[in-house]
């Protein structure tokens, strides 16, 4: 490695680690069950979400609970179920356009590490409509509050619900980029232990 790269990466660790405990890091409030979700969107006065997931999720029957609660609630949905693993810049322009077309107030990334990537970004996206996602890759390049963001994992591992990060495929280069800001972190993650 170039010795003045070396350098420079060391000393941007360093400003970090002493900078962690002053930045805006937050956990996501935890909500128990998918029957807790209604009362967090209606105490902001929404009543139209956008659901992000992935076919498979779907075929599965895993987001009926999620469905059938917010129909109860007379809460509108649409779900977003193209994601594929990795997702794409493509994947995150359907779903942004899904959210606008139908003044979504929330999205509600549910699955895998992948489907809550694609909600991330998706929100990204929402907060800053004039800059494409790669503009936005690397570290503290949003700045701006997000659309309210609900993060429900099927999965162990990941721990995507509770980070500042997602990780976004360019549709026609192929090439992976990381997006990280502390606005990426939900405000909320479901532990619903009736998922898998």
């Amino acid at each position: 490695m170039n010795p003045l790269k070396k350098a420079y990466c060391r000393i941007f660790q360093n400003i970090f680690k002493f900078a962690l405990p002053l930045l805006p890091y937050r956990n996501p409030k935890i909500i128990g069950s998918v029957k807790g979700i209604p009362e967090v969107l209606e105490k902001r006065d929404y009543n139209n979400v956008l659901i992000i997931t992935d076919a498979g999720i779907r075929s599965l029957g895993l987001t009926e609970r999620l469905e059938q609660t917010l129909k109860r609630s007379c809460i509108s949905y649409h779900i977003y179920d193209k994601t594929v693993a990795n997702p794409t810049t493509v994947n995150v322009d359907e779903a942004l356009h899904m959210y606008l077309d139908n003044d979504c107030q929330a999205i509600i990334g549910f699955g895998g590490g992948s489907s809550m990537d694609c909600a991330k970004a998706t929100a990204a996206r929402i907060a800053k409509p004039h800059q494409s996602l790669a503009q936005m890759k690397g570290i503290l390049k949003i700045h701006k509050k997000l659309p309210l963001l609900i993060a429900i994992p099927t999965t162990a591992g990941t721990g995507s619900e509770t980070t500042l990060a997602a990780v976004i495929t360019d549709a026609q280069t192929r090439h992976k980029y990381a997006i990280n800001d502390f606005p990426l972190i939900p405000r909320y993650a479901v532990l619903d232990p009736r998922l898998p």
